[in-house]
């Protein structure tokens, strides 16, 4: 998965994704004349590959990854043209993550700065559905492809006139109703405002009233973006901190838990996402996959050789794994089930994929 930071220049993105990362990317001068966005891989915090770690003993301990992507400040009003580059690196990722900076005006700056960014998105999406809608009207009138590629092609051009509608409306196309056929028709252009995005309010040091986080969760509801409060500063400072310091300096602050945390957490809710776990002698690893996807697919997320010569899943939920502390009993004790391809994988579950080679 792949997070891509955005904001307009001076937002405190760079320090955002230091908070996140851990990293020493350099704050205040991330400048659109950089090709090259900041990247950083950060594990997954998820207690329970800990716990597994210490019942197996394993060789490797391997949590679930995420990548966070800093591109350049975009710089208000600048057009397109300049801002094509940035925008094309956040073209790639998963979801977006939109920083803007906290103010005492209840949160005006904020949501101007949100509306800034978006219309930014809006043009660039707009430009592209503009273009193909050209051309495959083109080739609509021209009958060109046989009658299935025909029906594709007046099919998308319909689908693509309704999102050009909504777009000329200021409206993201993640506020459109599409069905998944729709959505898998529109994957190939990657267009921004289709992605899930989450706000981060960069706040100052005392952090953000609830009261102002409440007020702008509700004026952009109709947009589906959710929102996150972060204290940027503080927390890239603790994450240069070494564990032990960290949490003292934490418990001293009454921070629960750090930025990463709640960020991913966030991120795997806008995109539906959950993790299962393998667990052995060998390795424990957690696994990202898409809520829904059946055992066959949780077998492909681990090699493409498990999915193709799949037989069955051998499942037990984490919880009744730990208290059972081994396989085997788990088996004695019930709680181990024998499960097809298309079995609908939870998150917590524990798998072991039988297979042929």
């Amino acid at each position: 998965m792949e997070i891509g930071i955005t904001g307009l220049s001076g937002a405190g993105k760079s320090t955002v994704f230091n908070a996140l990362a851990r990293a020493h990317a350099q704050v205040g001068t991330f400048t659109a004349a950089q090709s090259e966005p900041n990247r950083a891989v950060v594990k997954v915090p998820d207690n329970r590959v800990g716990v597994l770690a210490e019942i197996f003993k394993p060789k490797s301990v391997k949590p679930a990854e995420v990548q966070f992507v800093d591109v350049a400040g975009l710089a208000k009003g600048a057009g397109l043209e300049s801002a094509a580059a940035i925008l094309g690196h956040l073209r790639t990722v998963d979801a977006l993550l939109l920083v803007v900076g906290a103010f005492q005006d209840g949160g005006a700056s904020a949501l101007a700065d949100l509306a800034s960014l978006e219309t930014e998105f809006v043009l660039s999406d707009l430009e592209i559905v503009d273009k193909r809608l050209d051309r495959l009207e083109r080739e609509v009138r021209m009958a060109r492809g046989d009658d299935a590629e025909r029906q594709t092609k007046a099919r998308e051009l319909e689908v693509l006139a309704r999102l050009k509608a909504g777009l000329e409306a200021e409206q993201p196309i993640r506020t459109l109703e599409l069905s998944p056929e729709e959505e898998k028709l529109l994957r190939g252009y990657a267009l921004l405002t289709a992605k899930p995005a989450l706000a981060v309010l960069n706040t100052g040091d005392e952090g953000a009233d609830s009261g102002l986080l409440e007020g702008l969760v509700a004026r952009t509801s109709s947009r589906r973006v959710e929102w996150i409060a972060i204290a940027g500063r503080i927390e890239m400072e603790l994450a240069e901190l070494d564990p032990t310091e960290a949490d003292e300096f934490m418990e001293a602050m009454g921070v629960q838990e750090l930025a990463a945390g709640r960020v991913i957490q966030a991120s795997y809710r806008l995109l539906d996402l959950i993790s299962f776990l393998t667990a052995g002698a060998d390795e424990v690893r957690a696994w990202t996959i898409r809520r829904g996807s059946t055992a066959v697919d949780a077998a492909a997320a681990i090699h493409s050789d498990l999915a193709r010569g799949f037989i069955r899943a051998e499942v037990v939920p984490y919880d009744d794994l730990v208290a059972a502390r081994s396989f085997p009993e788990a088996r004695k004790r019930g709680k181990l089930r024998s499960e097809g391809k298309s079995y609908v994988v939870r998150d917590g579950d524990v798998i072991n994929v039988l297979f042929n080679v």
